[in-house]
């Protein structure tokens, strides 16, 4: 929900690359959205990174269907584009909500504007948030 309305008040310009889109501070409200900056999203996927390592060590490993059956989810991340979102929440604190999108299923451009609550692209997607305040990983939802 907070993500529709991060988009629907967002008329700000949104930075494109191939393979992520970072969204720009929410305009309606400039307390509530900000734009993550490129060190905040590096140490957001490296986080992540951290956190699946551990969970593999810890034999809680993570699998996701691959073409080659169930495989760690860290060996698919490069087949998914990302995008960011910026929050800030109740408490002031700063949250980057990483949203993944299957390159499969996301074409040259849909991947931007794909929407989760679809029931045609939910096996596309998965999410997870990082809490730049705490430097934690939480909330993965596949």
């Amino acid at each position: 929900m907070i993500i529709l309305f991060l988009t629907s008040c967002n008329d700000s310009e949104r930075k494109h690359t191939q393979d992520f889109v970072v969204f720009e501070s929410n305009t309606c409200d400039k307390y509530i959205g900000f734009k993550p900056t490129t060190s905040q999203t590096d140490e957001a996927e490296q986080k992540l990174l951290d956190y699946l390592e551990t969970r593999t060590k810890t034999n809680q490993t993570i699998f996701v269907n691959s073409l080659d059956g169930k495989v760690p989810l860290q060996e698919q991340l490069k087949y998914y584009k990302r995008r960011y979102f910026g929050m800030t929440s109740i408490e002031g604190e700063k949250i980057i909500k990483i949203e993944f999108v299957s390159v499969r299923c996301g074409g040259q451009d849909e991947w931007r504007k794909i929407e989760y609550t679809s029931d045609k692209t939910k096996e596309c997607w998965w999410s997870v948030q990082y809490s730049i305040d705490n430097n934690q990983i939480y909330d993965l939802r596949l």
